[in-house]
């Protein structure tokens, strides 16, 4: 059986990884959610992204929602993440 939390960190190389962060908490934090929660943080030419769900339906619609934006983000501004 799947445990209560489910967690993993997703990690992205940049260029510019403060304004990517900007663009990322801007769209995340529009909507809460209730099952799952996730911490995004600086590191040198990356970006770490800390996923915690309570099931496995709530991960995967996660990790979906930053990649939809991330690909979003990347045809608006025309930018090599």
């Amino acid at each position: 059986m799947i445990g209560k939390v489910i967690s993993s960190d997703l990690i992205i190389e940049t260029k510019n990884p403060k304004k990517l962060k900007e663009l990322l908490e801007l769209e995340i934090n529009r909507r809460k959610y209730d099952r799952s929660e996730s911490t995004i943080s600086l590191g040198t030419k990356q970006l770490i992204i800390k996923i915690n769900c309570k099931d496995i339906i709530a991960y995967k619609a996660t990790i979906n929602h930053y990649i939809n934006l991330l690909e979003l983000i990347k045809k608006t501004y025309e930018v090599e993440l």
